[in-house]
C-alpha cells in the first residue's frame, strides 16, 4: 500500500473486523479518499483516479464500492446542486461545500458559527437533526 494511503489503515481493518473482504479495487478506493481530505469525489474522477495509479476499474464496480462504503459508513455523498453525486470520508466535522460555477469544482470549507441552524429550531420550534450548505461562485482560476 502507498505510504500516502496509511491513514486508510484503520477503516480498512473495521470492514475486515466485520467479515468483508479487502480486494484490491476497495483497498485503493478508500485509500483515494484518504489521499485528498478536501475535495469530494465524483465516481468517474475516482475511476480516472484509479487509472492514473495504473488499476483500471470498471464504472459499475466504482459504483458498487461507492454505494457499499456508504452503506458502510465510511463515506458520504454529497449533493453539490449541480447533478453529479461526489463523496467523502463520514469522518470530518460539520463543515460545508463551495461549488465553482464555471469549472464544477468542490471543495469543503469550515464554517465556525451556523446561527441559522439555532435560529430555526427557535422560530419554527423545529429540531433539526443535520442539513447541507452549498455556496455557488467562481474559484481563483475562472475568476
Amino acid at each position: 500500500m502507498k505510504q500516502q494511503n496509511l491513514a486508510a489503515l484503520p477503516t480498512l481493518a473495521a470492514l475486515k473486523d466485520k467479515g468483508f473482504r479487502l480486494t484490491k479495487i476497495r483497498r485503493l478506493i478508500v485509500g483515494a479518499f484518504f489521499s485528498d481530505t478536501t475535495v469530494p469525489v465524483s465516481a468517474a474522477e475516482l475511476q480516472l483516479q484509479l487509472l492514473a495509479s495504473g488499476t483500471k476499474a470498471n464504472k459499475t464496480t466504482v459504483y458498487r464500492e461507492l454505494e457499499f462504503l456508504s452503506a458502510q459508513g465510511v463515506i458520504v455523498e454529497i449533493n453539490a446542486g449541480d447533478g453529479r453525486k461526489r463523496y467523502e470520508l463520514k469522518r470530518y466535522g460539520h463543515h460545508h461545500h463551495v461549488l465553482c460555477l464555471r469549472c464544477n469544482t468542490v471543495e469543503c470549507v469550515a464554517v465556525e458559527n451556523c446561527a441559522l441552524e439555532e435560529q430555526l429550531s427557535g422560530l419554527k420550534d423545529f429540531k433539526v437533526t443535520g442539513h447541507t450548505l452549498n455556496f455557488f461562485g467562481l474559484c481563483a482560476e475562472c475568476r
